[in-house]
């Protein structure tokens, strides 16, 4: 790094004053800046230092504007007067040292201190501690404090509000905190780490400092000085970042300025060698995670026992992938927060180039919020000046009519009256249900229409403000209308969302798969609610719960006889389809994907996708599940009923090999049709590869699987099934439940969708049936805690209540065990407005560790009271709730008295 910028700490809006420190020149420079003009910096030269001794270090007292202090390479510490009143003169004075060394670090204390910290040398200290207070201080004065015997010192800082306290990186070894009062000269606290280098205290919570890794280690710890001090199990790292920066580029990424804002607490800033500047804004949370669930084994199970995350990200600058980034005149290659004396809003930061331009880098400011109410409606000075457009049926109605508009202003086509939610989109679909999207999207990929879905096309379709509104309601109307865990009616709920009502489907597919322990064997395991990729793999990782017997000893073995033994259970017919080793797998993954294993069965599905209009996926279905006669016959009697040309499919459906004259016309139907199905045979009949139908993405993707698992080998279906489960986790693709079923990687899965759609209500109720009874994560309870708190606010107490008992009836292990725990009483009154508990304190018998049964036991959420006026009132609302009959329930109400 052969140049830094430091703003002044005596700074102010009237002289905004900084540094330029040439390291390869020896020279510094007293800038001042005379105007902005836009993000770019003028400024004059107000004074300067030259001849300055080779130096590696540099700081600015916090007590004299005046004065800076130099690390040289000597290992010597010299302070300079830097004073534009003055004309140039020679430096106060220095201090040399016994033995020469790099000076790695130099630092001033509120206190006037000055500190530095040497290379390692033997017999000789390396962090020696001089006081400028001494009226008689001189070149041969000694050093106030001596420490760090024999230990290379990296970085130091002290504590602007513990001026006697630095925190200081002993190289290779540790981060160590010094009290200069103490006459011990080994530190008060030290933790071992290897991020030991530019270490940067936050100015407005000393509590936290960070500290980086060495050269080619772009690593970033953020510590907590007050675990450190307490020698606790908790070694006072709060976050790791590993790594901070992109860490992929030819040469080895470095750390070059670590600084908090000075701004904005828990925010700091980051450059690296690659010339990549980014901003960093940490929070904390409140959220208390189980201690029997944080304890429990899983890839995210440790991610929420740390009050700390990242709470956004700002990347001013990303890096140059090669030596000509130094040329850049965009290239940063130093950094300082304007703190004190910004003129500017926010968080803003001096960034210096190659050529000595200096620009201002702004982090954005924030999105303008607006006020919008439980009820959805836009205020301004308590007045509302936008509602949501007016309900016209049920949620799903009124979506349905919110997605053709938005999808039609994005095709920039008039849909067809004929083609409602009940025709296009449900090409895609195994079950009946209406809904549609204009045909020209069919040669999108499935998850895309989904997206566009869920999001109605926006930026590429505006609908009014008003309608936006009607859609912020979509969770609330479907609790009140008992979106809960009845798979059948919640498919009747969100019958606008295909994907959504597939995923329930499968819910419920699975569900009728595992009753009277149809995924389990006698002395193997409890498949139930496991995906196609566990399934096909033989996957064992994290069983130990499913164990049907406890002595049992999981292997790839007992998970095989496993699914032979449900196979035989269910009375599956024998594989039919490519050669395979695992003819079970498959037989068992293809029911969970929905395909019919009977000729009987695919009738029954064909002739209700005929009876819905969708003929071409009924008679594809039959082919791709090896069934050519039913295909046939369903070909025959919608020509005949002309509800589909004769455009001579059924000659090559019949043909066990299609010449090239037949290659050609399938090819011209192809490039003809929309219809993705058609589109997919044909595909298959020009290449003649199954593979061509499984890259389909327009396909749904239990129909892609389906294929995979009939046709392909089984390396191929392995790689497919691996790669799809990534992507589809990756995306936040719901669809992609069938590969993950309710296990770890499905919470992963529902992450990124609740981060994508912001659906947290039905990720929740899916998972309900697997967490925490196979599934132990963190991540859950959260979710679950937000949920409860959202039908609070919702007021939706019944629903609130029909959903706690219904999980605790499904959170029941194979011994009749409640998995789920109390965290609130069965009964408790909540303010009318803030919803709040009322009680001032809460009886013992609430906070009882042990489950309840989950049979007989009568849960009441919530019961609001609008107005209460005495104790009295409050029981008479509890009666009410309770039942005259109802068991004994806990409960407490606070005095009401000036507390309604």
């Amino acid at each position: 790094m052969e140049a830094a910028i430091r703003w002044s700490p005596h700074a102010t809006q009237h002289s905004p004053r900084f540094l330029i420190i040439d390291v390869a020149t020896n020279r510094l420079r007293l800038c001042q800046i005379e105007r902005y003009e836009k993000n770019k910096v003028k400024y004059k030269q107000i004074c300067f230092r030259d001849k300055l001794p080779n130096y590696t270090a540099f700081d600015w007292s916090k007590r004299d504007e005046a004065i800076v202090g130099i690390g040289s390479a000597s290992g010597e510490a010299t302070i300079v007067q830097i004073d534009p009143d003055r004309p140039q003169g020679e430096f106060i004075h220095s201090f040399p040292i016994r033995h020469q060394r790099k000076c790695n670090s130099i630092a001033f204390s509120a206190k006037n201190y000055v500190a530095t910290g040497l290379d390692r040398v033997r017999n000789d200290v390396c962090l020696n501690i001089y006081d400028l207070n001494h009226p008689s201080v001189t070149s041969t004065t000694e050093p106030y404090k001596k420490l760090a015997s024999s230990e290379a010192i990296s970085s130091i800082k002290f504590f602007s509000n513990q001026p006697d306290t630095l925190v200081a990186g002993v190289s290779r070894q540790c981060i160590r905190i010094y009290d200069l009062r103490e006459s011990s000269a080994a530190g008060v606290a030290q933790y071992p780490t290897r991020q030991v280098h530019n270490i940067a205290i936050d100015p407005l919570d000393e509590n936290y400092f960070i500290s980086a890794g060495t050269t080619a280690d772009p690593v970033v710890t953020v510590w907590d000085q007050r675990y450190v001090k307490q020698r606790s199990s908790n070694d006072g790292a709060v976050l790791d970042f590993r790594p901070i920066v992109d860490n992929n580029q030819p040469k080895p990424t470095t750390i070059w300025s670590l600084r908090y804002s000075g701004t904005k607490k828990g925010t700091f800033g980051v450059l690296a060698s690659t010339g990549e500047f980014k901003i960093v804004e940490l929070a904390q949370h409140s959220h208390q995670p189980d201690s029997d669930e944080s304890s429990k084994v899983g890839p995210h199970a440790q991610n929420w026992e740390s009050q700390h995350y990242t709470k956004m990200t700002h990347n001013l600058r990303y890096p140059s992938s090669d030596d000509r980034g130094m040329q850049d005149p965009n290239h940063v290659v130093a950094y300082d927060f304007m703190s004190p004396g910004n003129p500017f809003p926010g968080i803003s930061a001096l960034a210096l180039h190659p050529n000595r331009d200096i620009e201002v880098l702004r982090v954005p400011p924030p999105a303008p919020s607006i006020n919008v109410t439980a009820l959805e409606e836009v205020y301004r000075d308590r007045t509302p000046i936008m509602r949501p457009s007016r309900r016209k049926g049920t949620v799903a109605e009124d979506l349905i009519e919110l997605q053709n508009k938005s999808l039609s202003d994005k095709t920039d086509v008039s849909p067809d009256p004929r083609d409602t939610l009940t025709g296009r989109l449900d090409r895609l679909n195994v079950e009946t249900s209406p809904r549609s999207v204009p045909l020209e999207l069919s040669s999108h990929s499935s998850h895309q229409m989904h997206e566009d879905l869920l999001t109605l096309a926006f930026p590429n379709a505006k609908l009014p403000l008003d309608d936006y509104l009607k859609s912020l309601q979509t969770q609330k109307r479907r609790c009140q209308e008992g979106y809960n865990l009845d798979c059948r009616k919640n498919k009747e709920i969100v019958t606008n969302d295909r994907w959504l009502f597939d995923a329930w489907d499968l819910v419920e597919r699975m569900e009728t798969h595992a009753w009277n322990d149809g995924m389990a064997a006698k002395e193997g395991l409890d498949l139930a609610y496991l995906g196609v990729t566990s399934i096909w793999s033989n996957e064992l990782t994290m069983y130990d719960q499913r164990l049907v017997d406890p002595d049992t000893k999981t292997s790839e073995s007992v998970f095989s006889e496993t699914v032979t033994e449900i196979c035989e259970k269910k009375e599956f017919p024998p594989f039919s389809g490519v050669a395979t080793e695992r003819p079970d797998n498959r037989q068992l993954c293809l029911s969970l994907c929905g395909w019919n294993l009977s000729k009987k069965g695919l009738r029954e599905r064909c002739g209700l996708l005929v009876d819905e209009g969708q003929y071409y996926k009924a008679i594809v279905l039959a082919v791709f599940q090896g069934y050519k006669d039913v295909a046939l016959d369903i070909l025959k009697e919608t020509v005949k009923a002309k509800q589909i040309e004769n455009i001579g499919l059924g000659a090559v459906i019949a043909c066990n090999s299609v010449n090239e004259d037949q290659r050609h016309l399938c090819s011209w139907m192809a490039d003809m049709t929309d219809e993705p199905y058609l589109k997919g045979l044909l595909a298959y009949f020009i290449s003649g590869d199954w593979s061509t139908v499984v890259e389909m993405e327009q396909l749904s993707l239990p129909d892609r699987v389906g294929v995979a698992l009939k046709y392909l080998p089984d390396d191929k279906l392995t790689h497919f099934l691996r790669l799809c489960t990534q992507k589809t986790v990756a995306c936040g693709n719901i669809e992609g439940l069938l590969l993950t079923g309710l296990t770890n990687r499905a919470m992963d899965l529902f992450e990124h969708y609740i981060s994508k759609f912001g659906d947290l209500q039905s990720a929740v109720l899916v998972l309900s049936r697997a967490c925490p009874l196979y599934i132990q994560d963190a991540r859950w309870a959260l979710w679950k805690e937000i949920y409860l708190n959202q039908m609070q606010v919702w007021r939706t107490f019944l629903e609130r209540t029909k959903y706690i008992k219904d999980h605790n009836l499904k959170s029941v292990s194979r011994d009749g065990l409640a998995t789920t725990k109390p965290s609130s009483p069965s009964v408790s009154l909540r303010c009318h407005n803030c919803q709040q508990n009322l009680a001032l304190r809460r009886d013992p018998r609430t906070s009882r560790s042990t489950s309840p049964s989950s049979e007989g036991e009568h849960h009441v959420a919530v019961a609001c009271v609008p107005e209460l006026q005495c104790a009295d009132a409050a029981l008479r609302v509890v009666h009410d709730v309770v039942g005259e009959s109802g068991p004994e329930q806990d409960w407490c109400c606070a005095d009401a008295e000036g507390r309604g």
